[in-house]
């Protein structure tokens, strides 16, 4: 047993503690923020396989590794299921999840998009009117 393990116990403590007997700063340790030394070296070692592992990478594709391709696509691909749709309108959005294409959240999220985009047609037809509203506002006005 070390000297500083055996001083460090309830009645007697060389490393300080606050109130509650928890750790208080300034002890001994690592400081806050420093990178701990073996994750450090880990790093460096893995940044240094970079080039052999991607051209290990490149070599199973070639192969046609089912492995290398999921790999590839997993973090290639964005995280949320990638569906490709016939079409925008709400009938075909509703197609495609009778036929079990897209779940009932991917229904949601894009009916919601098409429900937001719907509303900016709607405001732009809401600008035209005002616009030639004004327009003839303005010309009985000049009458």
């Amino acid at each position: 047993m070390s000297n500083l393990a055996s001083l460090n116990n309830a009645t007697v403590s060389v490393i300080p503690r606050g109130a509650k007997g928890h750790f208080a700063k300034g002890g001994p340790g690592r400081p806050v923020g420093s990178r701990n030394r073996k994750t450090t070296e880990l790093m460096n070692l893995v940044r240094s396989m970079g080039d052999r592992a991607i051209a290990n990478l490149s070599e199973a594709l070639d192969a046609k590794e089912q492995w290398a391709t999921t790999l590839v696509l997993k973090y290639c691909l964005p995280s949320s299921r990638t569906q490709e749709l016939h079409g925008s309108e709400p009938a075909d959005v509703r197609t495609a999840f009778e036929n079990g294409d897209i779940s009932a959240d991917e229904m949601k999220t894009i009916s919601s998009g098409l429900e937001k985009l719907r509303a900016v047609e709607t405001l732009e037809e809401f600008r035209e009117r005002l616009s030639e509203i004004e327009t003839t506002l303005t010309q009985q006005q000049s009458r």
